[in-house]
């Protein structure tokens, strides 16, 4: 059995939706993969003279998905071409798994608004790409529900669009108009590192005076910028995997359930790009920021989150509730949970190895306050949003 992948592997959030499909055939395969990498170098695919059973069609060119579709053989549509907008669309019809890009801009500004951020701004890609718009829209939409207002930075030239030079003093001038502090979503890791260039030679601090996040979680993009960039993970990986087993089905005569997924992101990994020190009341931002060092991390109460803050017991409770909603215990609770979230998807360790890394008090106690927090069980979990790291 062959199966034709059709990917540009340059790009990490690519590559981690290769390794799902990958992860799922060698549990159900054997399968032959064929992958065009994308590069300049490649030799071209006659696609009318391949002999493949099966493609798992991405991030390609509208011409060449229609090549594959000529071919005769099932086909999943991933990404770039996944959900036509209008019904008569020549792909209409045509299977496919995608991120839930409205999702990643609502989780945005969940993740901002929790957080005390009363000012935002939006910074898309160069091209008005789809997942673009919709990334926008979602975080605006979160926003607007919340009862706030988001910037968002213009259409560029041409000129601008090609180069980044010609951008930058335009960018930095949209930087220096908004309120401080101000909190951005870039469209992905790159523009967000672009966003973090314009700050520094803005004399901009981050997070302070601008706090930027970006979407796709790329370990080299983030983890070289200064200060490293906090980004959204995406869940690649679950959308190879069911990828793969929706062309499994179709290869196997299956009919499929749904003829269109859409997956929603899996979490915000913070760094420190969202700090808390740009909140308005220096003492909650203490507080804030211990949260979320060191609550998922260790045996973490009430009492030392008040440490933290340097303040009372009963002035902590009231400005928690009153610019986030909730109570220390609660948010103590969430930072845990989304760790215990994170060790799941991301690592091989049991569960009374997670107690350990988190400082629950035994492995029953988490196991109930899990289920109460997700609807699900641990294991459950861990099944359905595995996201494998990008080797």
């Amino acid at each position: 059995m062959v199966a034709l992948v059709f990917s540009n592997l340059q790009l990490k959030s690519v590559r981690t939706v290769c390794r799902g499909i990958i992860d799922y055939e060698r549990r159900n395969g054997p399968w032959h993969f064929l992958f065009a990498e994308g590069r300049r170098e490649d030799q071209n695919f006659d696609l009318k003279r391949l002999d493949a059973d099966g493609a798992i069609v991405q991030n390609t060119a509208l011409n060449e998905v229609f090549d594959i579709l000529a071919l005769g053989i099932p086909v999943i549509l991933s990404e770039s071409w996944a959900e036509p907008p209008v019904a008569d669309h020549p792909l209409a019809g045509v299977p496919f798994v995608k991120m839930d890009s409205a999702g990643v801009g609502a989780l945005a500004a969940r993740y901002y608004l929790e957080r005390g951020y009363r000012s935002f701004a939006y910074v898309g890609e160069t091209r008005d790409m789809g997942w673009n718009i919709e990334r926008r829209d979602g975080f605006r939409g979160a926003l607007a529900a919340a009862g706030f207002d988001c910037a968002v930075y213009g259409k560029l030239t041409v000129r601008r669009r090609c180069d980044w030079a010609a951008e930058r003093p335009h960018l930095i001038r949209f930087l220096l108009g908004l309120p401080k502090p101000t909190a951005i979503l870039a469209a992905m890791d790159g523009r967000a590192r672009l966003v973090l260039d314009a700050c520094a030679a803005a004399g901009l601090r981050v997070p302070e005076d601008i706090a930027v996040l970006g979407v796709d979680n790329d370990p080299l993009l983030c983890e070289s910028t200064h200060p490293a960039l906090s980004s959204i993970r995406t869940g690649g990986y679950r959308r190879g995997w069911k990828a793969a087993e929706m062309l499994d089905a179709l290869l196997h005569g299956q009919t499929i359930p749904q003829q269109g997924v859409v997956m929603e992101p899996l979490t915000v990994v913070t760094r420190g790009s969202t700090g808390y020190d740009a909140m308005r009341d220096p003492v909650l931002a203490r507080a804030l920021k211990a949260i979320h060092a060191e609550a998922g991390r260790r045996h973490f109460e009430v009492s030392d989150a008040v440490e933290a803050a340097n303040c009372s017991r009963r002035y902590l409770e009231i400005n928690i509730r009153r610019h986030l909603g909730t109570t220390v215990r609660e948010l103590i609770l969430r930072e845990k949970i989304e760790r215990v979230k994170s060790l799941l998807e991301t690592t091989a360790l049991t569960i009374g190895e997670i107690v350990d890394e988190t400082g629950f008090l035994h492995d029953s106690h988490l196991t109930t306050l899990f289920k109460q927090a997700t609807g699900t069980t641990m294991t459950t979990w861990r099944r359905t949003h595995r996201d494998a790291a990008d080797e």
